[in-house]
């Protein structure tokens, strides 16, 4: 009987390493995998679904760039905390900003990969906050 519960956790644990290695795989795999760069206009930030919508207004550079279409609404899912290496990060003018910082209808630059949690969708690694010649002359003066 102890001899049949050993091959069981044996089992058990042989299936928990492979879960857990196929999952570092996957996260593995997508922070090599090359983003694309997408300019749009910011629509809104849904906390309680962790994804944001912009416009977009150039679809822009990058490999997966196809995806996009211009004066398309799209949702990119995001991860607004934890570790740099995993969470969604935000520049606003150069400096660090969150999701809730940024108002509707600015112009963003979204750094983005397809989604490797959720088939289909996309994923946003990075978004800066564009400011405009306005916004820039207010901050640092004009000539």
């Amino acid at each position: 009987m102890i001899r049949n519960m050993n091959v069981f956790v044996r089992a058990g644990v042989a299936i928990l390493a492979l879960g857990l290695a196929t999952g570092v795989a996957s996260e593995a795999l997508a922070a090599k995998e090359k983003s694309t760069q997408t300019e749009a206009r910011w629509v809104k930030f849904d906390p309680a679904k962790n994804a944001v919508t912009v416009k977009v207004q150039d679809p822009g550079q990058g490999p997966n760039k196809k995806l996009m279409k211009k004066g398309s609404e799209v949702l990119f899912n995001v991860v607004p905390e934890g570790s740099v290496l995993s969470r969604t990060t935000v520049s606003i003018n150069g400096k660090t900003g969150t999701l809730k910082d940024i108002p509707a209808g600015k112009q963003v630059n979204v750094y983005w990969i397809p989604d490797p949690k959720k088939s289909g969708e996309f994923f946003a690694r990075k978004i800066d906050v564009v400011l405009s010649d306005e916004e820039l002359d207010a901050m640092y003066g004009s000539e």
